[in-house]
């Protein structure tokens, strides 16, 4: 949790603003905290606090109180990423953090680079899922971190930018269903999900692609969330 994204995000005022830095700040203990004992801390009313905590998204100060507490290096993370590729991403992040960041789909891809973007803009980093191309011209390599979804890794039009990206040095991060694909073969991270099947067997089998990705992403996000900021 990025306590002061948050404040400048839903443009809390002081009062608010004080009382969410008072809570994280003594979140180790705050399950042992009631609501009383946070608004006489922060010299603010019950209400005040209430009003804080769905102004911010939550339902009430309980769940508030879950969240803050709950901190994250405290979850078991399924582990879909190899240590290497978490070390590359957290790096890419780190890297770009001040820079631009475009991510790329086609088809029900789109969707999770909207995805994607979102998430990315919501903890400050400066992210599209538009395809501005211009971007890709060859003196922005050090300027943009690509993104590129691709269930099969071959998308022709996806392919043909990931070969763009490669020949002027764009660092790509490619999320695809077949490592040993065209986009992923390009790019400079690539995590696949290894579930891309040409044929399905049967019209209710399962794509496992799109729920995987996301799956990956938020881990990925979330430790290099952790490395930059904490």
């Amino acid at each position: 949790m990025d306590i002061e994204m948050l404040i400048d995000k839903y443009q809390l005022n002081n009062s608010e603003a004080d009382v969410l830095r008072f809570m994280w700040k003594n979140r180790q203990s705050l399950k042992n905290l009631g609501i009383r004992d946070v608004a006489k801390a922060s010299y603010v009313s019950t209400a005040t606090i209430i009003q804080m905590a769905k102004k911010i998204g939550f339902t009430g100060y309980s769940e508030l109180v879950f969240s803050v507490g709950n901190q994250r290096h405290s979850m078991t993370l399924p582990k879909i990423c190899s240590d290497k590729e978490k070390e590359t991403f957290i790096r890419l992040m780190s890297d770009y953090q001040d820079r631009r960041m475009m991510i790329l789909g086609s088809g029900f891809s789109q969707n999770i680079a909207n995805y994607f973007s979102e998430a990315l803009n919501l903890h400050g980093f400066r992210a599209t899922a538009n395809s501005h191309l211009e971007f890709l011209r060859e003196n922005v390599q050090s300027d943009i971190l690509l993104f590129i979804i691709s269930n099969s890794g071959d998308t022709v039009r996806l392919a043909e930018l990931a070969k763009v990206a490669n020949d002027h040095h764009i660092d790509l991060i490619a999320f695809v269903g077949e490592k040993n694909s065209k986009i992923g073969n390009l790019a400079t991270l690539t995590i696949s999900t290894e579930t891309y099947a040409p044929k399905r067997i049967s019209d209710y089998q399962p794509n496992l692609f799109f729920g995987t990705t996301l799956n990956q992403f938020e881990i990925l996000l979330s430790e290099a969330l952790l490395a930059i900021f904490s």
